[in-house]
């Protein structure tokens, strides 16, 4: 199925700019209502999510506790912001292009953007894309 990703859609001069972060990050899922121990080292992203169903941790792969059940390798595009909460249509855009290239995405979001976490190996096609699709996106020298 081919889709044509989705752009936000306000008519707004808005353009959105993706900027790679350093590092390796996991995600993290323990039991509901799991008290989470302490991260085993710093990180610059944290992450605590809790449902009647899981409680889920994104952190730095070098600070992930034990005793959860942990997914490595990602990456992270920082969304950036602040996004006006009027806006619409940001992760949908990013999602469907990442989608449409048959590529695995995890979300996160706070209150002023949106960090997406994309599988290392996958990573170079996920920038591709992107930037194929008209997204600004900034990676360090050296990924």
């Amino acid at each position: 199925m081919n889709s044509k990703p989705v752009r936000p859609s306000n008519d707004t001069a808005h353009s959105i700019s993706l900027v790679l972060l350093d590092g390796d990050y996991s995600i993290c899922r323990f039991e509901p209502k799991t008290q989470v121990p302490p991260l085993s080292g710093p990180s610059d992203i944290y992450s605590l999510t809790t449902t009647h169903l899981e409680t889920s941790l994104v952190c730095s792969t070098a600070a992930v506790p034990a005793g959860g059940r942990t997914e490595s390798g990602w990456r992270v595009l920082y969304v950036e912001g602040p996004i006006p909460f009027d806006l619409t249509g940001v992760i949908a855009g990013i999602t469907s292009t990442v989608a449409a290239a048959g590529l695995p995405v995890f979300v996160l979001s706070t209150f002023d953007s949106d960090l997406l976490l994309l599988r290392g190996e996958s990573l170079d096609k996920a920038i591709a894309a992107l930037n194929g699709s008209g997204y600004l996106v900034a990676t360090p020298a050296i990924m």
